[in-house]
């Protein structure tokens, strides 16, 4: 049990000092992702508190860790369709995976623990290190380049288009 715990709080110590970084190196994208995941997991640990541990089932699925992973991989999206990087598309989309463990008990009649564990826990793993390596990327690519732009420019021109194509109410 303590090599679970330990697990843990490294873990999320090591999305702080990844937040951390972000805030003082990264742009807009590492800054949105860091701080996305740091909510993330402040919201379920305070869940846990006024909870507790046992989880809130229905159907064989935690409604609260679902609600907690639709809302971040909806921030995980945006950032992924607009950001001028490719590491926020590994985010992403392992967080689909993660979002995709809570459905799957309710629609599999025999379901493998392990499995389940994996589907879980193993997209933060995913998430941590496609952060640490994005960050880094981003950092050596700002020294290289200087400033470069955080989003796409379609992405840029297309939101602007379509602010002049919306009437004003």
């Amino acid at each position: 049990m303590f090599l679970l715990s330990a697990r843990a709080y490294l873990q999320h110590g090591v999305f702080v000092l990844l937040f951390l970084l972000a805030m003082r190196r990264g742009a807009a994208p590492e800054r949105i992702i860091s701080a996305t995941i740091l909510g993330m997991l402040v919201v379920d640990r305070m869940f846990h508190l006024f909870v507790g541990i046992q989880p809130m089932l229905m159907l064989g699925v935690n409604f609260a860790h679902l609600a907690i992973d639709v809302i971040g991989f909806a921030a995980f999206l945006v950032v992924a369709l607009g950001a001028n990087r490719v590491y926020p598309l590994w985010i992403a989309g392992s967080q689909l995976i993660a979002l995709f463990s809570h459905v799957y008990p309710a629609l599999a009649k025999m379901v493998s623990g392990q499995a389940y564990v994996v589907m879980n826990i193993m997209p933060s793993y995913v998430q941590m290190i496609a952060l640490a390596l994005g960050l880094a990327a981003h950092m050596r690519r700002q020294k290289r380049l200087g400033s470069y732009p955080s989003w796409r420019r379609s992405w840029l021109l297309s939101r602007a288009s379509a602010r002049r194509r919306l009437p004003a109410v």
